[in-house]
């Protein structure tokens, strides 16, 4: 793994994994003198560059918002250039820094990391025309998709420093709320991990095909992690999720070679007063009810939204018309046992 001090080069890795000789050095234009690596410094350049204002504004509002964000697709203000060149000239760069060293991470690795990340965006653009071959499977072009050296040596750098290390994982779908609610029963989605905390508040590219197959990456790479028990909390059921077409795969795959990754999993309710509840067999709300396969737990959350959910409760309208488009597509006769 190459890291980059505030004098050295990253050297770029070409399609394969393999470097290239030409290297894109951090810029110097908006950096401090190389002896100065204070957080204090860092901030205090690109609040010449970008105003006071600008980067207290950055950094307040991703704290306002809570250390989770749900990752969608970015918005219109979201950066339109990938900013290789100058990778301190992102707009994003203060508030990346910033997280990632009061996470903990050494100025060193928040560099190179940023690198990393950019160096993917230029990547993704060369490698998604070619992964759009219609000969190809949806499966082929997946992985093309995804065989970003750029992404693939960033991950790396994460797990080498423990970014997504957590003692008890967490996965989730039906909503951001449904991550915090996880998280408040004492359990680590990615999002509330020390590097997932960070890279979760920000938007990197308009252009959100550059971008997914980053979030594919380090989603396999943190299910990766698992080594005892993950806990899954369903409030939606989606086969075509991320959740249930690549995060819980890969833990089936850990399953057969490791035992103790035991997948359990949580049927959720929000009542009309927005409080989670957890569903038990009885079809009773409680305030935890764990079932041991996906099968049991996505019937007891239909079964729930079937009969006892109050249509004027506009808190859980999501989860029951998404009952109802996968009972229309007989999802019930179709899935194998979890």
């Amino acid at each position: 793994m190459h890291r980059v001090s505030s004098s050295r080069q990253i050297p770029i890795p070409g399609p394969t994994g393999q470097q290239r000789n030409t290297a894109t050095p951090v810029s110097r234009a908006t950096k401090p003198d190389a002896g100065d690596r204070s957080v204090g410094a860092w901030l205090m350049s690109m609040q010449g560059s970008l105003g006071n204002a600008a980067v207290s504004r950055m950094i307040t509002q991703a704290r306002g918002r809570g250390v989770a964000v749900q990752r969608k697709v970015p918005g219109p203000d979201a950066p339109d250039r990938h900013h290789t060149a100058d990778p301190t000239a992102h707009p994003e760069w203060p508030l990346f820094h910033t997280l990632m060293t009061e996470a903990g991470f050494s100025k060193d690795v928040v560099q190179s990391l940023w690198q990393l990340v950019l160096g993917g965006l230029r990547e993704q653009e060369t490698i998604n025309p070619a992964s759009a071959d219609p000969t190809l499977t949806r499966t082929e072009r997946r992985r093309r998709r995804e065989d970003n050296s750029w992404y693939h040596q960033a991950v790396e750098m994460l797990r080498e420093n423990n970014g997504f290390a957590t003692p008890k994982m967490a996965l989730w779908s039906g909503g951001l709320d449904v991550c915090r609610y996880a998280q408040s029963k004492g359990y680590t989605p990615m999002e509330f991990t020390r590097a997932g905390k960070a890279f979760n508040e920000l938007e990197y590219h308009r252009d959100w095909q550059l971008q997914g197959p980053l979030w594919n990456i380090l989603s396999k790479f943190y299910v990766e992690q698992a080594t005892g028990p993950v806990h899954i909390f369903l409030r939606t059921y989606d086969p075509d999720s991320v959740l249930m077409g690549r995060e819980v795969p890969h833990l089936r795959q850990l399953q057969r070679i490791n035992p103790d990754v035991e997948l359990l999993w949580h049927p959720l309710y929000t009542t009309e007063h927005g409080q989670i509840m957890e569903i038990s067999r009885n079809r009773e709300l409680v305030d935890e009810a764990v079932f041991p396969t996906r099968d049991m737990c996505v019937a007891v959350l239909y079964e729930y939204l079937q009969y006892h959910h109050n249509e004027r409760n506009a808190r859980a309208a999501r989860s029951y018309e998404e009952m109802h488009k996968e009972l229309s597509k007989n999802i019930h006769g179709k899935s194998a046992q979890g």
